[in-house]
């Protein structure tokens, strides 16, 4: 069954197109990928999902309603949660104090007064505990994505769009990345959607691979479907 669908969208700035009729859909409590070259199309896909941007054609449908045009918060109070690929925390607050900022501010949140064991029930998810009374200006890059993650989950998402979050990591952590989405699908109940440079490791984790060229769908299928796509493998490495 499928928890997002997107039917015919389309999205252009100015002149220049975006997105062309570009129909998908993620299966409940599945890991889907979203891959394609720079400029494919990948973030402004995202960016209609979680309600930054509105369609200028077509449809996105989301746990069962019609939800074309809703803005950020809307998509947010129905299950919808994203990260971003340059992260924005609040830098002169703690990492305890960005969730926190998430919980309480989250239409889903069901106690935004007693925030702070919970805000640190999330860092200590994504591995942060650590670092709670640490300002988030002080955070790697690594770090900085993990911080991102936590506030995402700390809004109680039904769906949670990932968007590079494995840039910087070496290959240990790349794998311990890999083992943790999908511990977030298999013990957190979550469908992820999720878009990625790091094919191996996208590869290893999806169930289905969506992929965009130049604005359009170029094809959708299994990983071992995708890598063996004579289309795809032009779209990356050219003729």
């Amino acid at each position: 069954m499928a928890l997002l669908e997107g039917r015919g969208l389309s999205k252009r700035f100015g002149g220049v197109r975006a997105l062309t009729e570009v129909s998908f859909s993620v299966e409940a409590g599945s890991i889907v990928g979203l891959i394609g070259p720079n400029g494919a199309g990948k973030t402004t896909l995202f960016n209609l999902v979680a309600g930054t941007y509105k369609p200028d054609a077509g449809e996105i449908h989301f746990d069962g309603s019609n939800i074309t045009g809703a803005v950020a918060n809307e998509a947010c109070r129905g299950g919808i949660a994203r990260t971003f690929q340059v992260t924005r925390p609040f830098p002169a607050m703690t990492c305890l104090e960005n969730v926190g900022v998430a919980i309480v501010n989250s239409p889903r949140s069901e106690n935004r007064t007693g925030w702070e064991p919970l805000a640190l029930k999330y860092l200590n998810l994504v591995g942060l505990g650590d670092q709670a009374r640490v300002e988030a200006r002080h955070l790697n890059v690594v770090q900085k994505k993990r911080l991102e993650i936590a506030r995402a989950l700390a809004t109680r998402p039904k769906l949670l769009l990932l968007d590079e979050v494995l840039g910087g990591l070496n290959s240990h952590e790349i794998r311990q990345a890999v083992a943790f989405i999908r511990s977030l699908r298999d013990e957190h109940r979550l469908t992820v959607f999720w878009i990625e440079h790091v094919m191996g490791a996208i590869m290893e984790a999806a169930e289905k691979i969506i992929v965009l060229d130049q604005g359009g769908l170029l094809m959708e299928g299994t990983p071992t479907e995708v890598v063996s796509d004579s289309r795809v493998v032009r779209a990356y490495l050219g003729d």
